[in-house]
């Protein structure tokens, strides 16, 4: 005898029908994840951060205030503060540098190629200065 309920009332429902389309929908998920090729995929345009070779930039200072290096190491200024702020060497260190003006999470880099105490500091902010140390 047939049914008066429309074509999508006869399928099945239930506790078993929910557990079987979740279970489905795990496998599709695992057979998707398995067709990519993680070893593929492009590195980040963003070098990694590196607590031995960068200067974080705030409003209130610098971190570290004191950075001792090898020569021929390139520290990175970033600038984590809303402002934008250009740093420059203080007068009297061994190889002159200044950043562009650095924008919110821009970064500057030197590498230092001469061994000596470098102070530098923020031309638009007196309280962000710090010194790099180079050593031979």
């Amino acid at each position: 005898m047939p049914s008066n309920k429309p074509y999508y009332m006869h399928i099945r429902s239930g506790p078993a029908t929910l557990v079987a389309g979740i279970l489905l929908l795990f496998a599709a998920l695992i057979l998707v994840a398995g067709c990519t090729n993680s070893s593929q995929q492009t590195p980040p345009t963003t070098p990694i951060y590196t607590p031995q070779t960068t200067i974080l930039l705030g409003s209130a200072g610098v971190n570290p205030q004191i950075l001792v290096v090898k020569r021929g190491v390139t520290v990175t200024w970033l600038n984590n503060d809303l402002g934008r702020h250009i740093i420059t060497s203080d007068a009297g260190t061994p190889d002159a540098f200044t950043s562009p003006l650095l924008e919110t999470n821009h970064r500057y880099q030197f590498t230092f190629t001469v061994a000596g105490t470098y102070g530098y500091h923020c031309m638009d902010n007196a309280a962000i200065k710090g010194t790099v140390i180079v050593n031979k």
